[in-house]
């Protein structure tokens, strides 16, 4: 349980990493853009490992969470809101 919670903190962090460049992209528009090429791209398997059904369901999540984050930054510079730190 260590090893899956380790992992579940790592994913958090990477994702709040992940949201913080989404917020001071200067253009949400095109990182969507390229987001979307990638998140569309067949999943490639870490070293040594097969995919499982549940690899692709979190990848799947965490894209979907990504995506959710940046809608939000494109519709907030659209409103020019200003964003906090």
């Amino acid at each position: 349980m260590d090893k899956i919670d380790f992992m579940n903190g790592q994913i958090k962090a990477l994702l709040n990493f992940a949201n913080a460049l989404i917020k001071s992209h200067p253009s949400p528009t095109i990182l969507r853009h390229h987001f979307e090429t990638k998140a569309r791209a067949a999943p490639n398997a870490p070293q040594g490992l097969s995919l499982s059904e549940a690899y692709i369901d979190g990848m799947a999540d965490i894209n979907r969470q990504l995506a959710v984050e940046l809608e939000h930054a494109i519709t907030r510079r659209d409103q020019h809101e200003p964003q906090p730190d």
